[in-house]
């Protein structure tokens, strides 16, 4: 039997957490993911897939279940580096509609962070 751990690299930002995954993220794995993403739900979220060989409707369901965390409290939960079939996952299960799939870590950040006033006032300038 293969090895379907998914490992996980947690970095905590100021006002983000930034939440790395590899692995294959299905039906044996997914449950520990999920339990640890929801731990972070309470501020926004950038959920980096890319390293996501394989994800299954379990892998997908502990996303859905991360989203309506942050949603709940407020927050918002943006995702980089899905891959094609990660992407169509996400549209066939109509996730796309309540989480950002983003082409860059930058466009994630301006998804899932709220940004303050000076730095609209910058970005603006």
């Amino acid at each position: 039997m293969k090895d379907t751990a998914v490992a996980m690299v947690v970095i905590e930002h100021e006002r983000h957490t930034t939440v790395l995954l590899t692995g294959e993220m299905d039906r044996a794995s997914a449950p520990a993911v999920r339990t640890r993403l929801l731990d972070f739900a309470a501020r926004p979220i950038v959920l980096d897939i890319a390293g996501v060989s394989f994800i299954d409707a379990e892998g997908m369901r502990a996303i859905s279940h991360c989203a309506r965390r942050c949603e709940d409290s407020g927050a918002a939960l943006a995702v980089v580096g899905a891959g094609p079939f990660a992407r169509r996952m996400f549209r066939v299960l109509r996730l796309d509609r309540r989480v950002p799939l983003c082409a860059s870590m930058d466009e994630a950040l301006w998804c899932a962070v709220p940004r303050t006033d000076d730095e609209i006032a910058a970005w603006l300038a």
